[in-house]
């Protein structure tokens, strides 16, 4: 079946059908919907102002704390620094002179349509998951009209590869009919995450399970952002200004000291791991100044270590989010808990195809404890210390 989004008629008819706010008590579900989309969802709070999504504490329940530690971290030799001196035309520089030299983003073109899409999901947190909030039916309603803007998310939600695995076959695309069901893990936006948003919409619209539905909302557009800025990357080779893109995906088109979206959610958890993080995105600026920036790129290899170092940086910043959530699970009531549960099982699974490259056992025991729908039955120590040793530096 191809997926399609939501309409807003539809979803005006539902928001009419449950015209009442919902019981804030009410208690959540933990069954699926379906694969890789279960009725539960990230946590309380969400993003904008540097927030970690994790601002909506329960009341006498005090959120964990995490002081980032990478002391024992170093960049590849390969790797793109302009922070350090040594690594910015000096003794330890191993790339050229480039326009990202001056440790700021100077944009191909300056109309950079994806710092919208950004806004949009920070107007999202604020709607839906921020600050432990119990949004309404009609806010559910309201959020769906925000999502579906044309050009806006949802547009490049129902497009977006992952490009970690092969193309589809025979030069499909993602958004063309019938191949997201031949290549799912490819077509990651229409086959995985659009049908988790969708029905959390359709849900959230009629009153059910709000805080849960809202997170499964940010689980699922967190982890778009994830792969978003690769995917731009690696389009940025024949289209010069989706560089541009691969760097807004991330830090919503602002200086390092001030992020939105995904980046102000690692920043909060892990500043090193951020600046690592866009340090990555003027690499990749870095590269394409340096190859045929108005036309098409030839030297793959060095899009190749752009990609990789932003993709290390990115993949522990989206880590730290699971581990942070993880570490809030059973920090609260039976609604809050119900609400970070699902955050972890709809975000949880997607880790598995890193963590299993990098050591099968450890993505066993990761997956194992991401996948549970109890959130008492969840061995949280195990769970962290999975997480931390596989993605232990940005």
């Amino acid at each position: 079946m191809k997926r399609t989004l939501l309409t807003l008629a539809a979803a005006a008819l539902l928001a009419t059908a449950c015209d009442s706010d919902p019981d804030p008590t009410e208690t959540p579900d933990a069954g699926s919907v379906d694969a890789g989309s279960p009725d539960g969802g990230p946590g309380d709070a969400g993003p904008g102002d540097g927030g970690t999504g994790d601002g909506g504490t329960d009341a006498g329940c005090e959120n964990p704390t995490y002081t980032e530690d990478v002391s024992a971290c170093q960049p590849a030799a390969t790797d793109y620094r302009p922070r350090d001196p040594a690594a910015n035309n000096g003794p330890e520089d191993a790339w050229p002179a480039c326009i990202s030299d001056t440790n700021t983003y100077s944009p191909i073109d300056p109309n950079i349509s994806t710092v919208a899409r950004v806004a949009a999901f920070d107007q999202l947190a604020v709607k839906l998951w921020k600050d432990g909030k119990v949004p309404t039916n009609l806010e559910f309603v309201e959020s769906l009209d925000l999502f579906t803007q044309p050009e806006g998310l949802a547009s490049r939600v129902q497009r977006r590869e992952d490009v970690h695995y092969p193309p589809a076959p025979n030069g499909g695309r993602c958004r063309d009919q019938g191949v997201p069901e031949t290549a799912p893990d490819r077509c990651v936006g229409p086959a995985k995450l659009l049908p988790i948003i969708n029905d959390a919409f359709t849900r959230g619209a009629r009153g059910e399970t709000p805080r849960v539905q809202a997170a499964r909302i940010e689980a699922a557009l967190l982890w778009f952002l994830y792969v978003s800025p690769l995917s731009e990357v690696t389009s940025c080779g024949g289209a010069p200004k989706d560089c541009d893109s691969a760097w807004a995906y991330y830090t919503g088109g602002t200086e390092r000291a001030v992020p939105k979206g995904l980046a102000a959610y690692v920043k909060a958890l892990g500043p090193e791991t951020h600046e690592r993080a866009y340090d990555a995105a003027l690499a990749v600026r870095c590269w394409r100044n340096l190859d045929n920036e108005t036309g098409t790129a030839t030297n793959t290899a060095m899009q190749q270590r752009a990609l990789n170092q932003y993709d290390t940086a990115l993949l522990r910043g989206t880590a730290l989010i699971l581990r942070q959530r993880l570490t809030e699970l059973t920090c609260g009531d039976t609604e809050g808990n119900g609400a970070r549960l699902a955050f972890i099982n709809t975000i949880g699974p997607f880790f598995d195809r890193a963590a299993r490259a990098i050591n099968p056992a450890r993505a066993d025991a990761l997956k194992a404890e991401v996948e549970k729908t109890d959130a008492e039955a969840v061995d949280v120590d195990a769970a962290v210390a999975a997480l931390d040793a596989l993605f232990p530096c940005p």
